[in-house]
């Protein structure tokens, strides 16, 4: 399963040892937040890239000071978020236990508020370094053995989020067959409320030239794009923010937390707001002059 961060008290985190993860706990369902959170808010982070060392800079970022100032931001919001998803790439290149100490140390404060964490997996994390550390939490019988898989269940909707490690630090992903059947077996199984689809990996297309993305593009979309419930696919790897659809799934691109690629495209993270019928996505750029800042996107969701 992904990996998912309780809220956490000081005296508890005080009490608990970071080095030996301690504080972590694996669920293969989650009820989103305690009664006194927004149901309807979340936080919605992906690739922060975070390094053992916190004076690491790549692309002239410092990781660790990016990932500081969204946890202010997030914490600072008007109402407390039902939780907060973090899509993959939790680590800067290898997915070392050092990376994850660091991460988890900078990521305490949102858990201190009383905020739920959801990780999911991108390329440059470790699966088996995940399993290691959380060896005495994970449940004797999780939804699947080969991969992280789980369902957030929202107010609003149920988020489904994947595993899409193929090979660490390889840039490609992959969920394959027995990720897929179980994908399509959980949808079918919670079609009272709309779906959201999380996965680190973008849509890549058999007929794109550059494979960097999903591999198995089309069969996923195959599962999702039948089943009118599903809403939304959200997804990073790219670090860049950007909105599509087909047949009316939103295709929605996550900003990275790090660096940019390219350097005028913005960083940062989103604040989502959800209705009956409609998600309103803000974008909180680290550059505040970026005109993409504090701009606020509806995506709405296609008949069922």
């Amino acid at each position: 399963m992904p990996l998912h961060l309780p809220p956490l008290t000081r005296r508890t985190f005080i009490r608990r040892s970071l080095a030996a993860t301690a504080g972590l706990l694996t669920l293969p369902s989650l009820r989103a937040a305690q009664s006194d959170a927004d149901p309807d808010r979340w936080a919605l982070l992906s690739d922060t890239h975070i390094a053992a060392d916190r004076a690491v800079i790549l692309r002239n970022v410092n990781m660790t000071e990016h990932l500081e100032s969204v946890v202010k931001g997030v914490r600072a919001l008007a109402s407390r978020p039902a939780g907060v998803f973090v899509n993959g790439d939790c680590a800067v290149l290898k997915g070392l236990a050092e990376d994850y100490a660091t991460f988890s140390t900078l990521v305490a404060p949102l858990r201190e508020a009383g905020l739920p964490l959801h990780l999911t997996l991108g390329n440059h994390d470790d699966r088996e370094i995940f399993r290691a550390a959380l060896k005495d939490a994970v449940p004797a019988a999780p939804p699947l053995a080969s991969r992280h898989v789980s369902i957030v269940q929202g107010e609003r909707a149920n988020w489904f989020l994947l595993d899409s490690l193929d090979i660490v630090n390889k840039t490609p992903g992959l969920l394959g067959d027995e990720q897929r059947a179980w994908l399509a077996k959980a949808l079918d199984a919670h079609t009272a409320k709309p779906a959201l689809v999380m996965v680190h990996h973008n849509p890549n297309p058999a007929a794109a030239a550059k494979k960097t993305g999903l591999a198995d593009t089309e069969e996923l979309l195959s599962i999702l794009l039948p089943r009118r419930h599903v809403k939304a696919l959200f997804f990073g790897h790219t670090h860049t923010w950007r909105f599509a659809e087909q047949d009316g799934l939103h295709l929605v691109n996550l900003p990275a937390v790090a660096y940019p690629f390219i350097p005028t495209e913005v960083t940062g993270w989103v604040d989502a707001k959800f209705s009956e019928k409609s998600a309103a996505l803000t974008l909180h750029a680290h550059d505040t002059a970026h005109a993409a800042h504090g701009k606020t996107t509806e995506i709405v969701w296609r008949t069922a």
